[in-house]
């Protein structure tokens, strides 16, 4: 016979306190709300016990499915303190395998009854059980009602909502009408009990939640999306789209592959996998081109110019339809796999002939996309298919959307529209409108700072916004783009789970402090305060298009053409007065402290790039106004100019020592090419602004410290010996005795270069011939998307100006002529810098004379 709670143990009984948002909350339930992401939509805490984790029996009923016994070990994990059962899971591995020994795990303990009063344990009757289990559609447990569960029915996307609530004195109800509602009853539990857990004591809450997402799916693609689907699904994010491998068999039939282990793992974590058939004008790779050149479209629009591998196929070409329905019969085969999302061609691109050019081409891509999907419904009939809008059909969508039957659902993507960080709309009439009239309607935004460079940015404002306006518009899905690794977009990924599930929930600062409390910082509240203050100026800067695409020229040209900056444009957009940068740099000091006295390295990473942009972008606005006057400069001026140029590098050189803390506090290695890419490009717009000033006699002294191009590699190079040596001038770069590096960079193809030894030797001006070797570093970097030791370091003892110096490299790659057109390609760039050593002091350089042109303007 069970003993009631009240005899075995001291309860803290506090007030009902129904919360909808935890800012509303009383302090003794706020610390617990905080542990929950996403916040629940009602919560109520009517108590509190401690007990020993072995007094807590975690109960299944006899049918209950793999995805319900999974959340039981998760729970089971909580009460052990487990880290590999933790909810947070930021560094735990994430594999299919792991899956299978949760599942596993939660079975080697037979599941009881709903009527068991044993303990799993073997010790005895249980203090407190925790029962999952899926109800009725009218919320009961067999004749037990669960108090909430009769509200699930009738909430939207009611497949996932849940309650948690008490129907005896010492057992908790966890319960949904689906067994993912059980797993995120589960989850939200889990986050609870590891509020106050010791080694020997937890305390559980007595507590009533009634819970559902705004949005139906809450995921991203990308990245690290497939490797991260415990640590997206402990947040209760439900989604990931995977590009799937397409290939032609032998006898030419369509073959398309998905990891099944992967579709399966995800969804033991109610969690989904949608397969993607990429961009219909990059389908190149699959070796459609190569095996039936028919399906190639026609005419001079059909192709990207420069781009051997983007050209549109011929929708009303039946091989290339017979293949598209292939592709989806393959992936439709597999278990778990209900949708199947297919990407327009990305480019206005269009294919010449007659049919085509009678609907347009993206109208044309969608007839055969949703003929090849009727196709695919023969083996599953209920397979659903996505298209993806893009930036190459956005002025015929309307027309994509009346090709579409209405059950085929819509993302909307556009490369210019959907990644950018601007305070802009994101869905746009034709898209609300759809929404509205009951269209199934996803969108795929950025949630970085580019899609271009990678820079740090905990964006509380930006993701609400973002979050709140898809919800209000009744989108049915997100998909995220946090290119390269979710780690390294932690609290804005984060913020999809909270607003995606609950978006008028928690404002920005609540958010923050629950983030900052899951991930264990010391003091939720300064986290918080420094979130917002830094949000806020991220979102002028990223939002202004910097460094991404105003530093990849535009900054440079405008102080070249001595044009006239313009406050609230360009790269000045959110600076729309110059109170402006005074105001931004106030609140990053204050954001600076805020990060010291946290002591996270992350976070002081992630103020000093932000920090070190505003500077730039205030001596950049002093700079530009300098040289776009018509009036000669005074020596007086000159020097200010060189002070702003100081200033300026100075910056940029905090900018890129912060993008490299924050990468070591993040990820722990190199975070890729685009990460490389946005240094490099911080260094160029140095550079060619130091250029554009050079008439007027000012120098940049950190000159010798930015990279620069000094050479590329391509496939032609490789094409006679697969081995290339490069000999590379690197006179007037050099600047005196030190240490360089040298940094091989992939760019473009399929085929990756390997790098043997880098050299750098000294030749007489006359005959050059005669080189020596100065300084060797021999050792195997592979150069590729994911590059491994792309870096070489050489040590200058004694600098000769007789001399002229070259960087000489040895590389290999395998010959592309002999492959298919998709399966070529060797292509890299080469940069040099000189490294600055700790505590290097920089200081202005003496003054030239200047430029005849400047004196008399």
């Amino acid at each position: 016979m069970r003993i009631t709670l009240c005899l075995l143990v001291a309860v803290l009984f506090l007030p009902s306190s129904a919360c909808a948002a935890d800012s509303n909350s009383p302090p003794e339930t706020k610390a617990w709300i905080r542990h929950v992401i996403p916040l629940p939509r009602e919560i109520d805490f009517e108590g509190f016990v401690t007990v020993r984790p072995t007094d807590v029996a975690v109960r299944l009923c006899d049918e209950s499915s793999d995805v319900e016994r999974a959340a039981a070990e998760l729970l089971r994990g909580a009460l052990a303190a487990r880290p590999a059962a933790a909810t947070d899971l930021r560094d735990s591995a994430d594999s299919p395998d792991a899956a299978a020994a949760t599942v596993a795990s939660a079975a080697t303990e037979p599941p009881t009854s709903p009527t068991a009063t044993d303990s799993e344990s073997g010790r005895g009757a249980a203090r407190i059980e925790l029962r999952l289990v899926v109800c009725s559609a009218a919320g009961r447990l067999g004749d037990v009602a669960v108090p909430g569960a009769d509200k699930l029915a009738a909430k939207p996307n009611r497949e996932q909502a849940y309650v948690i609530a008490p129907i005896s004195p010492d057992t908790l109800a966890l319960t949904g009408l689906d067994e993912r509602g059980v797993y995120y009853a589960a989850l939200t539990l889990a986050q609870l009990l590891e509020t106050q857990r010791t080694a020997d004591r937890v305390t559980v809450p007595l507590v009533r939640v009634l819970d559902w997402p705004d949005l139906a799916e809450r995921g991203g693609w990308g990245g690290s999306m497939s490797s991260d689907i415990r640590w997206m699904a402990a947040h209760k994010l439900n989604l990931a789209e995977v590009q799937a491998t397409l290939s032609i068999a032998e006898d030419g039939t369509g073959r398309a592959a998905l990891d099944p282990a992967l579709v399966e793992h995800a969804r033991l974590h109610a969690f989904r996998i949608v397969p993607i058939i990429t961009h219909l004008e990059q389908l190149m790779s699959s070796g459609l081109f190569t095996r039936f050149p028919e399906t190639r479209g026609v005419g001079p629009k059909a192709k990207l110019p420069g781009y051997e591998d983007h050209q549109v196929p011929c929708s009303f070409q039946p091989r290339f339809r017979a293949l598209l329905g292939q592709w989806m019969t393959d992936l439709a085969r597999i278990k778990g796999v209900d949708t199947i999302c297919v990407w327009l061609s990305e480019n206005d691109l269009q294919c010449g002939c007659d049919q085509c050019l009678a609907i347009g081409q993206f109208a044309a891509e969608t007839r055969a996309c949703v003929n090849a999907w009727r196709i695919a419904r023969q083996t599953k009939p209920d397979l659903k298919l996505r298209i993806l809008l893009t930036q190459g059909s956005y002025r015929t969508n309307d027309k994509v959307l009346a090709e579409a039957p209405p059950e085929v659902q819509i993302s909307y993507y556009d490369g210019g529209r959907t990644y950018n960080s601007s305070r802009d709309p994101m869905i746009y009439p034709l898209m609300e409108q759809a929404a509205r009239d009951g269209r199934w309607l996803g969108v795929y935004p950025q949630v970085t700072a580019s899609w271009r460079i990678v820079c740090p940015w905990s964006g509380p404002q930006f993701m609400k916004s973002r979050m709140t306006e898809f919800v209000d518009k009744r989108l049915s899905n997100v998909c995220a783009y946090a290119t390269p690794h979710n780690r390294l977009y932690d609290f804005n990924v984060t913020a999809v789970a909270e607003w995606g599930w609950n978006a008028h929930g928690r404002d920005e600062r609540e958010f923050a402090a629950a983030w900052a409390t899951r991930r264990g910082l010391k003091d939720p509240e300064l986290a918080a305060e420094w979130a917002v203050l830094l949000g806020s100026v991220g979102w002028d800067v990223y939002g202004s298009g910097v460094p991404y695409p105003q530093f990849f020229g535009r900054a440079a040209d405008m102080v070249r053409r001595r044009s006239a900056p313009v406050l609230g444009q360009g790269p000045f957009r959110y600076f729309a007065t110059p109170e402006r940068f005074h105001e931004a740099a106030t609140a990053v000091a204050r954001a600076a402290t805020l990060a010291d006295q946290l002591g996270d390295p992350a976070l002081c990473a992630e103020t000093q790039v932000i920090g070190g942009y505003v500077t730039m972008l205030a001596r950049l606005y002093d700079i530009a106004a300098f040289v776009s006057r018509q009036t000669p400069p005074s020596d007086a001026e000159r020097h200010a100019l060189n002070d702003d140029l100081l200033a300026f590098a100075l910056a940029e050189w905090k900018v890129n020592e912060g993008l490299r803390a924050w990468e070591a506090a993040t990820l722990g290695r190199p975070a890729g090419e685009r990460f490389t890419d946005t240094q490099n490009v911080n260094d160029q717009t140095l550079v060619e602004v130091s250029e554009a000033l050079a008439p007027f006699g000012v120098r940049n002294p950190l000159a010798a410290y930015l990279t620069r191009q000094i050479g590329q590699y391509e496939t032609g190079d490789f094409e006679a010996t697969q081995s290339a040596q490069k000999v590379l001038d690197v006179t007037s770069v050099l600047d005196g005795p030190g240490e360089y590096q040298v940094r091989f960079t992939h760019t473009k193809g399929y085929i990756g270069a390997t790098v043997s030894r880098v050299a750098l030797v000294g030749a007489p001006r006359d005959p050059p011939e005669n080189r020596t070797e100065l300084a060797v570093d021999a050792h195997r970097g592979v150069i590729g998307y994911t590059p491994t030791d792309p870096v070489y370091t050489l040590r200058l003892t004694t600098h000769d100006d007789a001399l002229r110096y070259y960087v000489v490299a040895d590389l290999t790659a395998p010959r592309s002529g002999d492959k298919p057109a998709e399966r070529g390609g060797c292509n890299g760039t080469i940069t040099f810098w000189k490294v600055r050593q700790p505590g290097e002091e920089l200081r202005p350089l003496p003054l030239l004379p200047m430029a005849p042109t400047e004196k008399t303007r």
